[in-house]
């Protein structure tokens, strides 16, 4: 594991697949929030305050994505600071091998699935998934761009779901698709005809 300091409300962790084998935490702990990954969580903050000297002394937002085939990369940001640094953060990220194209959010029930791309602003080159898979929802996102209409959209998945550093690779070989392609379109559609607004 190593840890780099972005500034003082800003860390990023990366961490292998093979010292998430090594702690004996799976993809499934890790997606799930297992106690096992709360106790690496923890274990990590640790390692953050002496390392990089970063205390987490107020409430925190949390962001996993895959940097690479072998590694993923935890971002921890204090929450008073989130959007903020949320724009220099996307301003300044340089492409890695393996750049993120596709958010992946977890939902617990249908019903936040569908509150959710509601209340999404307008995409026009959106592509989206729906899966199925232990009784949880995955929303598969890409084409979102990178402006303030991405960040909207964002904080509004954030509100009723969870960003998770899954593949829709991934979701494709172990979870059930629930709709292809669209998926943001064909629910609002089927669900939130009260509100009228273009679709993607």
């Amino acid at each position: 594991m190593r840890v780099q300091k972005v500034n003082e409300h800003t860390i990023r962790i990366f961490i292998s697949l093979t010292e998430l084998t090594d702690r004996d935490i799976t993809m499934a702990d890790l997606f799930q929030r297992s106690a096992k990954t709360e106790q690496l969580f923890w274990e990590l903050i640790a390692q953050a305050r002496e390392e990089v000297e970063f205390n987490l002394d107020q409430p925190f937002w949390i962001q996993a994505t895959v940097a690479t085939n072998d590694e993923f990369v935890i971002t921890i940001m204090k929450q008073e600071e989130q959007l903020e640094g949320l724009i220099k953060e996307k301003a300044v990220r340089k492409p890695v091998k393996g750049r993120v194209t596709e958010l992946v959010y977890v939902f617990a029930d249908f019903e936040d699935v569908v509150s959710a791309v509601g209340r999404l602003p307008v995409f026009n080159q959106l592509r989206s998934s729906l899966y199925l898979f232990e009784d949880e929802y995955y929303l598969i996102l890409s084409r979102m761009g990178a402006g303030k209409k991405r960040l909207l959209a964002e904080a509004v998945l954030d509100e009723y779901g969870e960003i998770v550093a899954i593949a829709s690779a991934f979701l494709g070989e172990h979870g059930t698709v629930i709709i292809p392609e669209k998926a943001v379109q064909v629910l609002n559609n089927s669900f939130n005809k009260l509100e009228p607004k273009e679709n993607e």
